[in-house]
């Protein structure tokens, strides 16, 4: 019997050179799509962690930021900051530790037995001026002893040493200004709420759908701690490059998104999660926008929360996300996620990114406005 042309294998030539053209398109269509994605992920503005992705360069007058040493102090990462911590004290035992060392070395009381009373040569008193002290690893115990107030007692500065008396007395103030520097900061830096955001839920896509006969822009957020935010307002920004009629290109300007700053819908009682929503009129930087167009454009809304954290002593807390055109729904709601059980609310958060489809025209707010 003969085989048909039909009935060749997958693995024959035949099959390979007129399917793998069609495969091989495939794979570098997909590949484009996702290079496309990453570049745009990286072009992001403002992370979805709320981290604004913009670095200052060329700062010439750095002497600014010495003007405000605590700020700069607080603002430093952790290792950065305990780096700083540790080198401020040691810096300043070895500096006093070979101040000690010095004068002992000058009074000529190294290297010998110091009892006390006792004479040696003529160029030592016969109290000397530090006791205890015969080296530079003994002056720099003796500068940790002081500075630190531990003081146990073989080591110890004559009263009848002027010089020593001094160098004591400047050390005790520089140590106690590093102390209230540092442990200021550090309580400044454990008491900031800045990772109370981790803790505030934004939805991972925007939707677009109508409610009450107004097409709207949807978000939703909510929060994972029982104790609350006081005062929370929310607030979103349009990032948006364009070309000015004088031909002068603004690559980052930002377009307040109204969220109801007029009614007041923008200030919220953050108790359980709550779909935002900015109705899109005439007024509003979508109301050209339709669903192909949201395609085509590259920009960038920037949604910030703001409240106060009753834990931290009314600090204000702000957590920040973005959404960028692909991570926007056109014709799409959030699906509930609260539900009453008994006699409370309870929210079941495995639902809080979930959407699902409605029916919406494929067309703008304004040409929909026409029709």
């Amino acid at each position: 019997t003969h085989s048909s042309p039909l009935h060749t294998s997958p693995l024959s030539p035949a099959h390979s050179n007129t399917s793998s053209p069609g495969r091989e398109m495939e794979r570098l269509a997909k590949a484009r799509s996702k290079l496309i994605e990453k570049t745009r992920e990286q072009l992001r503005y403002v992370s979805k962690d709320g981290k604004c992705r913009v670095n200052l360069g060329h700062i010439d007058e750095r002497g600014r930021f010495l003007s405000d040493i605590f700020t700069s102090f607080v603002d430093l990462q952790y290792r950065w900051f305990l780096f700083v911590f540790m080198m401020c004290y040691i810096t300043t035992w070895f500096l006093f530790a070979g101040l000690y060392y010095a004068n002992a070395s000058i009074r000529g009381e190294l290297g010998q037995e110091q009892p006390l009373g006792t004479t040696r040569n003529q160029h030592v008193d016969q109290n000397p001026c530090y006791l205890g002290i015969d080296g530079f690893i003994s002056a720099l115990l003796f500068s940790v002893e002081t500075q630190r107030t531990i003081g146990y007692g073989s080591r110890t500065v004559s009263p009848t040493c002027h010089e020593g008396v001094l160098l004591v007395m400047m050390q005790c103030i520089v140590g106690s200004m590093i102390d209230a520097l540092m442990v200021g900061c550090m309580f400044v830096k454990i008491s900031r709420p800045k990772k109370r955001a981790e803790t505030l839920l934004f939805s991972r896509t925007c939707v677009i759908a109508n409610r009450d006969d107004q097409l709207c822009l949807m978000f939703r957020l909510g929060d994972l701690r029982e104790s609350h935010m006081v005062d929370a307002k929310v607030r979103a920004k349009l990032i948006k490059s364009r070309q000015t009629a004088e031909g002068e290109f603004l690559p980052l300007e930002q377009t307040e998104i109204d969220l109801g700053y007029e009614t007041g819908s923008d200030r919220l009682f953050l108790v359980e999660p709550q779909v935002i929503q900015h109705n899109i009129g005439a007024s509003s930087p979508l109301w050209d926008l339709g669903p192909e167009q949201l395609r085509r454009q590259q920009f960038e809304i920037i949604v910030i929360l703001e409240g106060i954290v009753e834990a931290t002593a009314g600090m204000m807390c702000q957590a920040k996300t973005s959404y960028i055109e692909t991570e926007i729904e056109w014709g799409a709601r959030f699906e509930p996620c609260m539900t009453l059980e008994k006699g409370s609310f309870r929210v079941d958060l495995r639902r809080f990114h979930t959407t699902y489809k409605v029916p919406l025209p494929n067309c703008s707010a304004s040409q929909a406005h026409q029709l």
